[in-house]
């Protein structure tokens, strides 16, 4: 059993239909809110980087998820869309309350704000230690020889 404060959240699992932990009109810091104006592709890299390696140890900004959604809003405009797909595997990872609607308003109308409450969102919940993906095997079990 692991002391509360390294919960840890598993890929997929519903803990307990949690609600976002950050505001969807809290701007800060600022680093994130000039980002997610002026270069919103370099946040939404950085969130990317963050939800794979919480440390930011072999963070690289301007990843794949970057690059996708610089081509998808360079030929169509519609780069909000990425976010909008991004922002639903955080809620899902997470067991966040939601929908793809939700996700898709909130993405159409405030890319900013949404880029900004999802990176939030990612550093509060990865703080606390990795996220655990896959079967985790309990204290006492053990395959060996006998």
């Amino acid at each position: 059993m692991q002391p509360p404060q390294q919960q840890q959240y598993s890929q997929g699992a519903n803990v307990s239909n949690q609600q976002w932990s950050a505001d969807l009109c809290d701007c800060s810091p600022c680093e994130s809110c000039m980002l997610s104006y002026w270069c919103p592709c370099i946040l939404l890299g950085k969130t990317s980087d963050r939800l794979r390696d919480p440390t930011m140890q072999s963070a690289d900004t301007c990843n794949g998820d970057c690059m996708i959604f610089c081509a998808i809003q360079a030929i169509t405009g519609c780069g909000w869309i990425h976010v909008m797909l991004k922002r639903g595997e955080i809620r899902q990872r997470f067991g966040i309350q939601g929908s793809g609607f939700n996700d898709c308003c909130t993405t159409y109308w405030c890319p900013c704000c949404s880029l900004i409450q999802q990176d939030n969102e990612v550093k509060a919940r990865t703080a606390s230690g990795p996220i655990v993906q896959g079967y985790q095997p309990q204290a006492g079990m053990a395959v060996g020889k006998q």
